[in-house]
């Protein structure tokens, strides 16, 4: 193998959760947290590491950030990386996604590999990866489990919500690494090296640009604490009485009213205005659910502009009746799906003419393409988020989990306005009657850096995200032990869903994982057993209807943030909630 150039990026984070508040300046507080390295950066700069040293090559981690970020350079030293270099300048802070890609890419230098995490705790944007591939002009491929260089090329396995995907990739390439892709960098602080070794640079160091909070075209501009305010009902005793005392209260609470799915919204699918605006939809190789929430949110903020809405999909042999139903009034089809060129044929049609807003599903696909078509038109993204609507300004404003309980609201000033939405948390607008619509084929080329050879989905799609029912489960539950969740699943008809260290274990998919890094859903009925209940993974969870905490721990954090509490072993009673469950649908059913 030929010696690699490899380039680690990681990233200093507050270290647990964060409450969320913004300092003078509308930047989320940082000061005074314990840090530490990004649980996604551990994995990459582990993985830098051992590609530099199978390969006789040599490694470098860069970070950009206060000079307190200087430690995770000393940590990943500590762990065998050969060079560190710290960007760091005042007038870098408030930067956005965008802006510090473009940051980032003027300090990588002749690397063959380019490592990143495929998020971050702290702002979860998922999107620096493709960012800075577009920026240096290379291919991308992530999130990755498997990684291995060959007759420098690159083979990965690429882990997606519903499944995996095997790919090989041309280098210079840029990879995003999964969190469970390999044992993570942990050194104790004891054990870093002095910092002396690492170089040190400023913006002056970077080409001419205009750098920090004033240049970014996204911006963090408040925090709303979530809607739900709950007032805990914490019982104790023994099993069967616990159980009991649950089953009255959720009962007291409506929750049984039904099981099978969740309701359709009772508005119905908005038609256009036909005015100038255009909100263009970007429908990737998603499940139906998927695209019709997408369509149907992407109608409703067409309504407010007096705009209509632009379906761009990449299948172009299926009838595209169901997506006018949906809310697309014209439909675009891209004879490829390759992301890069994707984005460079769509960044060719805006370039004249740009729509008002650009939005997506926030999944790997479509977060590779508009990360792209954001560097493309230097319009910036607002990522994962649970909810867009238009401000008095006429500018977009999305929500998103942040710490402590809350949603930060960030404000899009770029054009086009883009935006990836968690699809599971937009509602299911009754289909409109279908019309005439115009149809437009692209042709798109394929990606000549990437060849993928095998795919294998699950086909979950929203499932987890629409469920009525949701079991999430913690560390307290061995996976040996899911059967006995069994009886309760069925009888409900409920999804189950984890914390990140069950599917960092790989006990679950990590689709399957909920909180500020993982998935959101609302459900009526959210079941927390074994679990701690920490702010990350309750973040997730927020918009659940009634929340019910199983733990022994009567300090545990879940049952403040719960509304039925049963202080047990959880084992000890499921059986009891089973059994009275079912002897309450059964008196239902006669």
């Amino acid at each position: 193998m030929k010696p690699l150039r490899v380039t680690v990026l990681t990233k200093q984070v507050p270290k647990g959760d964060h409450d969320g508040r913004l300092d003078a300046d509308g930047r989320l507080e940082r000061g005074g947290n314990v840090t530490e390295m990004n649980p996604w950066c551990r994995r990459a700069v582990a993985q830098g590491v051992r590609l530099a040293q199978e390969s006789g090559g040599r490694s470098t981690a860069i970070t950009m950030g206060p000079p307190s970020a200087a430690d995770v350079l000393r940590e990943a030293m500590g762990w065998g990386i050969d060079d560190a270099v710290h960007l760091s300048d005042p007038v870098l802070a408030g930067s956005d996604c965008l802006v510090t890609a473009r940051a980032l890419a003027g300090v990588v230098d002749q690397a063959d590999v380019v490592l990143v995490g495929a998020s971050s705790v702290d702002g979860s944007t998922g999107a620096i990866g493709a960012m800075l591939a577009e920026l240096l002009g290379l291919p991308f491929v992530g999130p990755v489990l498997d990684l291995e260089v060959e007759d420098h090329r690159v083979r990965a396995v690429v882990q997606y919500d519903n499944g995996t995907e095997s790919v090989v990739v041309d280098l210079p390439a840029v990879v995003a690494v999964a969190e469970r892709s390999c044992s993570p960098c942990k050194v104790p602080a004891e054990q870093w090296p002095a910092g002396d070794t690492i170089r040190h640079v400023t913006t002056a160091a970077l080409p001419a640009a205009r750098w920090g909070l004033t240049a970014s075209p996204t911006r963090v501009t408040g925090v709303r604490p979530l809607g739900l305010t709950r007032e805990p009902v914490i019982f104790r005793g023994t099993p069967k009485r616990q159980a009991d005392r649950a089953i009255a209260e959720l009962l007291a609470r409506g929750c049984f009213d039904t099981f099978t799915h969740q309701p359709e919204s009772l508005q119905t699918v908005p038609l256009p205005m036909n005015g100038p605006q255009a909100v263009v939809a970007l429908t990737g190789p998603a499940p139906d659910e998927c695209t019709r929430a997408l369509l149907g949110s992407a109608a409703a903020l067409a309504v407010e502009v007096g705009g209509s809405v632009v379906a761009v999909r990449t299948d172009d042999g299926a009838d595209a009746s169901d997506l006018v139903r949906w809310g697309a009034d014209s439909v675009v089809s891209l004879t490829g799906d390759d992301p890069r060129p994707v984005a460079g044929v769509l960044a060719k049609c805006f370039a004249d003419v740009a729509p008002w807003a650009v939005v997506a599903g926030a999944l790997p696909w479509e977060r590779e393409v508009l990360a792209r078509l954001a560097v493309s038109l230097g319009a910036g993204l607002m990522s994962d988020l649970v909810s867009l609507s238009v401000n008095t300004d006429g500018l977009l404003v999305g929500l998103k989990p942040s710490g402590g309980g809350t949603l930060a609201e960030i404000v899009s000033y770029g054009s086009p306005q883009i935006a990836t939405l968690r699809t599971g948390m937009l509602p299911l607008l009754r289909p409109r009657e279908p019309h005439a619509f115009d149809h437009q084929v692209l042709p798109v080329e394929q990606d000549p850096a990437i060849t993928r050879i095998d795919r294998r989905s699950g086909h979950e799609g929203d499932a987890l995200d629409r469920a009525v029912v949701v079991i999430g489960v913690g560390r307290g539950v061995d996976p040996t032990q899911y059967g006995d969740l069994e009886p309760l699943r069925e009888l409900l008809n409920a999804e189950l869903a984890a914390t990140r260290k069950v599917t960092d274990e790989g006990w679950l998919p990590h689709g399957r994982q909920l909180g500020i890094t993982g998935r959101s859903v609302a459900p009526r009925m959210y079941f927390a057993v074994g679990l701690s209940g920490n702010h990350n993974h309750l973040a997730g969870a927020s918009r659940a209807g009634t929340v019910l905490a199983i733990n022994t721990d009567p300090a545990a954090p879940v049952f403040a943030h719960c509304d039925v509490g049963l202080v047990a072993d959880w084992q000890e009673v499921m059986p009891h909630l089973v059994d009275g469950l079912r002897t309450r649908a059964g008196r239902a059913d006669s």
